[in-house]
C-alpha cells in the first residue's frame, strides 16, 4: 500500500499551490526538502515568485482525485504571515503538527546534502 502525502502552499486559507505524493509520501520523505527550501526564502518572497508557484501547480491540488481527508498526510504551509505556519494532519488521527518552521525543523528533523 503506499503512502499519499499532499504538501500545500497556502495564502490567508486560499490554496495557491501543491505537490502530491502518489507513494512514498511519509513524513520523512519530504519534510527535510520542504525544511531545506523554506529556509532558503521566506513567505514575502515565495509570493513574489510566480514561477515558483507556477511550478507547484494548482493541479495536484486535486491529483488523481484524492481529496484531502482521505490522504495518509497533508502539509499546509501557510505564508500570509511573516513567520511560516506549518500545520500537518495525518489519516485517521487528525492534526499531529502546528507550528513555526523551526518547531517542525526540530521534530521532523533536517537533512545535509
Amino acid at each position: 500500500m503506499s503512502t499519499r502525502s499532499r504538501i500545500k502552499l497556502m495564502h490567508n486559507g486560499k490554496a495557491l499551490g501543491a505537490i502530491y505524493y502518489a507513494m512514498d509520501g511519509h513524513i520523512w520523505n519530504f519534510a527535510p526538502p520542504l525544511i531545506k527550501a523554506l529556509k532558503a526564502t521566506t513567505p514575502a518572497n515565495i509570493l513574489a515568485n510566480k514561477h515558483l508557484i507556477k511550478f507547484m501547480g494548482r493541479d495536484a491540488l486535486n491529483a488523481y482525485g484524492e481529496r484531502d481527508e482521505h490522504l495518509d498526510y497533508l502539509c499546509e504551509v501557510d505564508i500570509s504571515q511573516a513567520d511560516y505556519v506549518i500545520k500537518l494532519t495525518q489519516w485517521g488521527k487528525g492534526e499531529i503538527f502546528n507550528g513555526t518552521l523551526d518547531a517542525f525543523a526540530a521534530e521532523h528533523g533536517e537533512q545535509d546534502d
